[in-house]
């Protein structure tokens, strides 16, 4: 059993973050997965990030980015990138209807990644949204860590 156990971690540990799945710790019913995407020059991490809530069926996408000269990691959100057409918005003056959060991503131990989400890298063990949950954010209803439970 726990020959297993190693097992899955380690495959874990090299999944990539296209394909991971994400569980928001103390509330099931909100998921997330990344999707590759077509994100243009201006959002150079060919992914989009979605955060699902198995409640209301809601989906609601995100676009990673890189904060330039103070080093964070971010995410803004973005139309439905599943929807015919869809293109990234402008990086300026583009629309976020739900605006933009902070990210973190950490490894298995909570060691913050310091390399910025990308097509083909490893997924984080773990993600926070560090800015979320205020009382008016419907999408991240409680500030609390996504935990990779499969790939």
């Amino acid at each position: 059993m726990l020959g297993l156990f190693a097992l899955a971690a380690a495959s874990m540990s090299q999944c990539p973050v296209e394909r991971g799945h994400y569980v928001l710790r103390h509330n099931p019913n909100v998921t997330a997965y990344f999707r590759k995407v077509d994100s243009g020059r201006d959002w150079p991490s060919g992914l989009a990030l979605a955060v699902h809530h198995k409640s209301t069926g809601k989906t609601f996408w995100w676009l990673p980015w890189l904060g330039g000269t103070d080093g964070l990691q971010n995410v803004a959100s973005t139309e439905d990138v599943t929807k015919k057409g869809w293109q990234p918005p402008n990086p300026d003056d583009g629309p976020r209807p739900y605006g933009n959060r902070q990210y973190l991503g950490t490894d298995a131990h909570y060691n913050i990644i310091s390399d910025w989400l990308r097509r083909g890298t490893i997924a984080p063990a773990h993600m926070l949204f560090p800015n979320s949950a205020s009382s008016h954010d419907t999408v991240f209803p409680t500030k609390q860590f996504f935990d990779l439970v499969s790939c």
